[in-house]
């Protein structure tokens, strides 16, 4: 395949996934074959690379990362060596990588797959020849994994429904270990219902049987779980819990739903208690429960947390303001502290640095907490107080480091760490 090539026949990527949306949309019960030569297409393999390499992210168990291929094996000879293999049909994926990763503010660890990077391509190539088919079909009350959603949108939704709608009883709720316990039986039947083609169906069993490798130990998945960190998981899962999606949607109940992934609000005017019944049981049927300490029937007005973000219904005190209450929001505790320890964890003991190089350091972890919780319009008041928290440790920094036998305030003073450059919360 050679570069030129690939760079001309890459935008025609936009315009295959357009023609199977509009497909879709026509008829949103149509089955899809002759998807699979699709998938091996030299454009589709450049641009599955292209978002695959964006990602980055560490080497499967053969140990192959990205430097290597682009330095040593080549590009085009690696999407070659796909592009055969997947022609042929002797493609085969090989067992996730385990690894644990810390869940921010709890001791407890996220169980994590990574896939090695040639089924990383291979799963991304499929992502974008199917999702836009199950994209027509996904409710707008899902809002995680999908193209042009965010959790913007989500919070606005929120907002909305409360401060406008008045739904004021609010059902906060996670899905135990969602990943983890998507029936294979269940997933491939609902892939099943807009996918034909045999081949493709045959990949995606593939994937969920190729099993995880754990400290030089084999785990075979028993008919459960989609590996958390693949590239196609995330579109597998909107598949699976779109089935409860429905089912809501189909109950009538009178209130909003908004999901992101395994985590949900349901706005109620009332009857908070005994729509959650109904909703442990959609999801039972599904072979799902819900978190025993992560949900719970709660007011607006009491305040909730969601996607790290606070919402509570407070009073507005203007006297030309257009409604009496509105739902404000800003950063839940838990991100608080979240970006507190990185502030910690980032400045540590290192006092071979100077000021400036740690500052840095700092600042793209600081603005990028800032842009994401900024985005949503949040009250700033919890957010300003953040500069002095920041100022103070680079003080307690300076005074350890120089031995200062007193507070050390004066090595900050005019506020020299903003002076410097110290990123500063609006």
């Amino acid at each position: 395949m050679s570069a030129f090539k690939a760079m001309n026949m890459r935008n025609k990527v936009p315009a295959l996934q357009a023609k199977l949306s509009r497909a879709a949309k026509q008829s949103l019960d149509r089955r899809f074959g002759a998807l699979y030569d699709k998938v091996y297409r030299e454009d589709v393999l450049c641009e599955a690379w292209k978002r695959v390499r964006a990602n980055n992210g560490a080497p499967g168990i053969d140990d192959l990362d990205f430097k290597t291929i682009e330095e040593v094996i080549g590009v085009e000879v690696f999407l070659r060596e796909i592009h055969n293999e997947l022609r042929a049909q002797t493609y085969s994926p090989v067992p996730v990588r385990r690894c644990w990763i810390d869940k921010p503010g709890k001791s407890e660890k996220r169980p994590l797959g990574i896939p090695v990077i040639k089924d990383r391509v291979v799963q991304m190539a499929v992502k974008l020849v199917i999702e836009p088919i199950f994209e027509a079909n996904f409710l707008p009350c899902s809002y995680a994994y999908r193209p042009k959603r965010s959790v913007q949108m989500a919070v606005r939704k929120i907002r909305s429904e409360i401060t406008f709608g008045k739904k004021t009883e609010v059902i906060e709720a996670d899905i135990v270990g969602c990943f983890d316990n998507i029936r294979h039986d269940i997933l491939l039947n609902l892939v099943q219902r807009r996918i034909s083609d045999q081949r493709i169906l045959k990949l995606i069993r593939a994937w969920l049987r190729a099993g995880v490798l754990e400290d030089s130990e084999l785990q075979v998945p028993d008919g459960l779980g989609s590996p958390q960190g693949a590239v196609i998981s995330p579109l597998l899962c909107n598949v699976y819990l779109h089935s409860f999606d429905m089912m809501f949607k189909l109950s009538k109940i009178p209130g909003t739903l908004v999901r992101f992934a395994d985590d949900l609000v349901i706005l109620l005017w009332s009857k908070g208690k005994q729509v959650l019944k109904q909703v442990r049981c959609m999801l039972r049927r599904l072979g799902l429960q819900l978190h025993p300490d992560k949900t719970r029937v709660t007011r607006a007005q009491d305040g909730f947390d969601f996607l790290g973000i606070h919402f509570r219904l407070r009073p507005i005190t203007r006297p030309d303001a257009k409604v009496k209450q509105s739902c404000a929001v800003w950063p839940s505790n838990r991100s608080i502290q979240r970006v507190k320890q990185r502030v910690r964890d980032i400045i540590g003991r290192r006092y071979s640095l100077s000021l400036e190089e740690v500052i840095a350091e700092l600042n793209p972890s600081l603005r990028g907490w800032a842009n994401f919780h900024l985005s949503v319009q949040p009250n700033r008041s919890r957010i300003r107080k953040l500069n002095g928290f920041v100022s103070e440790r680079l003080r307690i920094f300076l005074r350890r480091k120089y031995n200062d036998d007193g507070r050390g305030a004066w090595r900050v003073q005019g506020n020299l760490p903003a002076r410097l450059g110290l990123y500063q919360f609006a």
